[in-house]
């Protein structure tokens, strides 16, 4: 990066943040290196490395970087945010509490900020704080039902459980469809003893497809107590494939095992649980016995030495203990242990007083509340630091599976992305989307870049000795160019390095360039529209960030007027350079596509259908085309025409269109 060096900070500063917006974090990382380089005394740098790091993982990193930003400049509610959020994940809440409420200061009105100080102070139990911060959180979004749901579950751990009923009561009134208030009151009535409700409100969250493991457990509980053993075993057997790792839903079903004598596979759940907890004397105690019962004496003997290393006065295991030894016809020894505890049982009074050795053996409840969607969020990192967060917006339930009831995962109601050039591009066995293009095949056969290039919607980010590796290939392609400046090959070549390391103002430049030298060039003019779009994207959210916190002057309204008239003008300019791909490559699927795709951010939803059309003209088989053309469908109002062409994007590959159909027809 010796070039950059020589550059404008500002710019390279702009380039980090593209790289941070567009996921590039490690890039990103390395341009704010390099403002804090050249000027160590801007804080902007540092804060913006700190995001990027969050990102990462590296929460300590971030709480420097934020600490050193905030040295620099004390008026940036963002550092605040960021040292907070990383603060609270290191479980510093303390300090997290102060930094959230400075950032507050600025912000008052940041739902975020509130949500991330009241899931800090539930962690240090400041429980009437954490309410207070719900209370204005639920004035500044009265229509966010949600809340009811976070209200509830603060009531619980206040141990108000008529509030907390009432708030679960609540929530399901005004979401009856979500299975997290069914889950929440099933809980409370179970604790309560009322188990009919409690029965029919776990019954009602499993209906609706809860992924909760402990709605399972627990009413598997339920009905043991009721005697329906068949059906206990499918809830805990269910909870186990919804969680592999559930040591409770392992321990439940060893006990039921036992108690209808299926010794073995009590035992295999039993091992199982200790496997994932060695520490559970409960499951250590139940699986000694167990061992006794079915011979494996030494087995017993081992378990029962390790409870009692813990319980030196626990009576039981003396007695297992001698029964094992009997079974291996060590009477000597079996008599040892049987006087041991007739002699605790003798002194049981004064060794009371010294100690607690009461193991219980009862079936294990579930008594964790899920976190709700809103409480969700304080984990997730908002780059936009005291951006409010959209109240609508929710995270997807599942993890993405292309196997099995794929129906069942969770799918965002989102459009495929546009479609790039680009020399990286992650491999998806599953889509049938033609990949292969006559126009990019006969460029790459010329050998004039340093690789093959490739279209795809999946970027990836690049890796440290990638991003070395392009920033070489600039420099050497720029003495190329000194050498030779009418190659508009060169040219092109530079701008689609210039992209990757998510420099777009010089990729455009070089574009521009480009087509000056050969207006027939498709791929250039495809190139420009796409790095367009991307920062037409960057300067949007740029605007939503610097608008935070702002009293908007009259000069704030005409820069935001101003940068709003900016990009309609580079949307228009971003259709044309679309245009022109299909003047010179009528059959070129990718353009049609992605101009659809802008078309319905500028909600010309029937323009955007038309050109989806097009794509699917060009490729029968353009899989995310088909996908997004129903969902615009669908947002018209065609639900039928919609159906059908998820139907397509699901047999061509896009298997969470099965997860949208199921819930578009309800």
């Amino acid at each position: 990066m010796t070039t950059y060096s020589q550059w404008n900070t500002d710019r390279i500063l702009d380039i980090g943040r593209n790289a941070l917006y567009f996921e590039d974090y490690v890039l990103s990382i390395q341009y704010f290196n390099q403002v804090i380089k050249i000027k160590p005394y801007l804080a902007e740098p540092y804060m913006y490395r700190a995001m990027a790091k969050i990102q990462l993982g590296d929460d300590k990193g971030a709480e420097i970087d934020a600490s050193e930003a905030i040295d620099r400049n004390p008026f940036l509610p963002q550092a605040y945010y960021i040292r907070g959020f990383a603060r609270r994940r290191i479980s510093n809440y303390s300090d997290a509490v102060s930094d959230f409420s400075k950032a507050i200061e600025f912000s008052p009105n940041s739902l975020n900020l509130l949500l991330n100080r009241m899931d800090a102070l539930l962690k240090l139990e400041k429980f009437d704080d954490a309410m207070s911060d719900l209370d204005t959180y639920m004035k500044l979004s009265a229509k966010n039902n949600a809340m009811l749901y976070e209200k509830g579950f603060i009531l619980l751990q206040m141990k108000d459980t008529l509030g907390a009923e009432k708030a679960f009561n609540q929530f399901i009134q005004s979401d009856s469809t979500n299975t997290l208030g069914w889950s929440a009151r099933a809980l409370l009535y179970m604790q309560k003893q009322n188990l009919k409700d409690a029965y029919n409100d776990y019954s009602q969250a499993i209906k609706l497809k809860s992924n909760y493991v402990g709605d399972y457990i627990n009413r598997g509980i339920i009905n043991v107590q009721r005697k329906n053993y068949r059906q206990a075993l499918t809830d805990y057997d269910q909870a186990i494939k919804i969680d592999k790792k559930s040591d409770l839903a392992y321990y439940n079903r060893g006990l039921l095992r036992a108690n209808l004598g299926d010794n073995n596979n009590a035992l295999s759940d039993l091992n199982k649980v200790l496997e994932l907890d060695t520490a559970n004397i409960e499951a250590r105690f139940r699986k000694a016995m167990l061992e006794n019962t079915v011979g494996q004496y030494r087995n017993a003997i081992a378990d029962y030495k390790i409870i009692l290393a813990r319980y030196p006065y626990f009576i039981p295991a003396y007695s297992g203990l001698a029964d094992a030894e009997d079974g291996l016809g060590n009477k000597k020894e079996a008599y040892r242990y049987r006087l041991r505890a007739y002699e605790i049982e003798k002194d049981k009074d004064n060794i009371k007083r010294k100690s607690k050795d009461i193991i219980k053996t009862d079936n294990k409840l579930a008594t964790n509340v899920q976190k709700g969607s809103s409480n969700k969020k304080t984990e997730m990192f908002n780059r936009f630091a005291t951006q409010n967060m959209d109240d609508s917006q929710s995270e997807s339930k599942y993890k993405d599976e292309t196997r099995g009831n794929v129906q069942d995962n969770y799918a965002d109601v989102i459009n495929e992305s546009n479609f790039y050039l680009s020399y990286y591009a992650k491999p998806d066995q599953i889509k049938r989307t033609n990949l292969y293009q006559p126009m990019v095949e006969d460029y790459n056969k010329l050998n004039i870049l340093n690789s093959n290039l490739k279209i795809t919607n999946k970027e990836i980010p690049l890796t440290s000795d990638l991003i070395n590796l392009h920033f070489e290939a600039i420099n050497n392609i720029s003495s190329k160019i000194s050498e030779n400046e009418t190659d508009a090959n060169l040219y092109f070549k530079r701008s689609l390095e210039f992209s990757l390391v998510q420099d777009f103002n010089s990729a455009i430049e070089d574009l521009n360039k480009t087509l000056s030298m050969n207006q027939n060039f498709a791929l250039a003019y495809f190139s420009r529209a796409n790095i367009r779009y991307k920062l037409v994207e960057y300067m949007k959210s740029t605007a939503a960030e610097n608008a935070i916190n702002s009293n908007e002057n009259n000069i704030d309204l005409n820069k935001r007027l101003s940068t709003e008239n900016k990009n309609k003008f580079e949307v228009e300019m971003i259709m044309r350079d679309y245009d022109k791909v299909i003047e010179l490559q009528p059959n070129f699927a990718f353009a049609y596509y992605n101009k659809a795709n802008i078309l319905c951010t500028q909600k010309d939803y029937r323009t955007a259908i038309s050109n989806f059309s097009k794509a699917i003209e060009c490729d029968a088989d353009f899989a995310e085309a088909y996908f997004n053309r129903g969902l615009t469908y669908i947002f018209i109002g065609q639900d039928n025409l919609g159906l059908a062409d998820l139907s397509k994007a699901g047999e061509l590959g896009i298997y969470q269109s099965y997860n949208l159909m199921q819930r578009f027809r309800n």
